[in-house]
């Protein structure tokens, strides 16, 4: 069961890049395209750094092709991702990924034969309870609706489910290194593709940014990609399925750690505390906590 040390290490490193993100949306950086093409060309130097310490061997075109189009799709899914995080606090966002895990279930199936048991897919619905309860909000006409920012973390969990089942389905042929240079040079690919599409954006915003967010970005992409690292890891050693549901516990780390800060660092990060707020969150996360249960026994 080595992989779930790993996927855990990378879901607490992810809880910890999900409120850099929401600290640099709302304080530092306007613009999150932007954003996102500052994170892909960091994956770029971490690619070389690759290279430079393993090499690089390419057992063939078609798995060297799909390990860069996952990379563009990881780069694709951020969009949305930091327009969710625009719109909601970051421990509100987090338990909705948890529809990620449905879409990498319904792909692995397909692609990579993988099966769950009974129990497994019990867990799965748990999950997706969890997921919808913190979706919900009251409007003044007393009626519930969905948030404006499901919709956008439904297409970040597709972009995102994509990549980890074409991740697992091409490292059975190359080594995990070379897979990961790969597909992080994709990351690199997408971000150029982004910002060429929307140059002067991005040049903009460039020239609004001093020297302590340039510090904050490498800091939370270094982080990131430490989180990815270990969970494509985790990936090689366990059920692509199971290692995507298990991202279900992001949500606690991110719901522990924003509380933290909300109390004792609000000028950081101030996330919506109060007690209807705090319940509906705990009710996701027992949910989703139930649901993994159900799932590594």
């Amino acid at each position: 069961m080595l992989w779930i040390l790993f996927a855990i290490i990378a879901n607490v490193l992810f809880a910890v890049s999900n409120l850099f993100d929401k600290f640099l949306i709302e304080k530092r950086v306007r613009d999150p395209l932007a954003l996102t093409v500052f994170g892909g060309w960091i994956d770029l130097l971490f690619t070389l750094i690759i290279v430079l310490i393993h090499g690089l061997s390419i057992t063939g075109t078609l798995q060297a092709g799909v390990l860069l189009l996952s990379g563009v799709l990881v780069e694709l899914a951020l969009i949305p991702y930091f327009k969710a995080l625009s719109l909601e606090d970051a421990s509100r966002i987090s338990p909705l990924f948890q529809s990620m895990p449905v879409f990498v279930l319904l792909l692995s199936s397909v692609f990579l034969r993988e099966t769950l048991t009974h129990r497994q897919m019990l867990g799965f619905l748990l999950i997706l309870s969890g997921s919808f309860i913190v979706s919900m909000h009251k409007t003044d006409a007393g009626i519930f609706k969905i948030r404006k920012a499901f919709w956008w973390v439904l297409l970040a969990s597709i972009l995102w489910a994509l990549p980890a089942v074409m991740f697992k389905f091409v490292v059975v042929k190359q080594t995990f290194w070379d897979a990961l240079a790969l597909e992080f040079f994709g990351v690199a690919i997408g971000a150029t593709i982004l910002f060429f599409l929307y140059k002067t954006r991005v040049l903009a915003q460039i020239r609004d940014i001093g020297a302590g967010t340039w510090s904050i970005l490498n800091i939370n992409e270094l982080i990131y990609i430490a989180g990815r690292v270990s969970n494509f890891y985790a990936i090689t050693l366990g059920l692509v399925s199971l290692v995507a549901v298990l991202g279900g516990t992001i949500p606690l780390f991110v719901f522990l750690f924003g509380l933290m800060l909300s109390l004792w660092f609000p000028g950081i990060i101030k996330e919506d505390i109060t007690r209807s707020s705090i319940v509906t969150k705990i009710s996701s996360i027992i949910l989703v906590s139930c649901g993994l249960w159900f799932i590594t026994l």
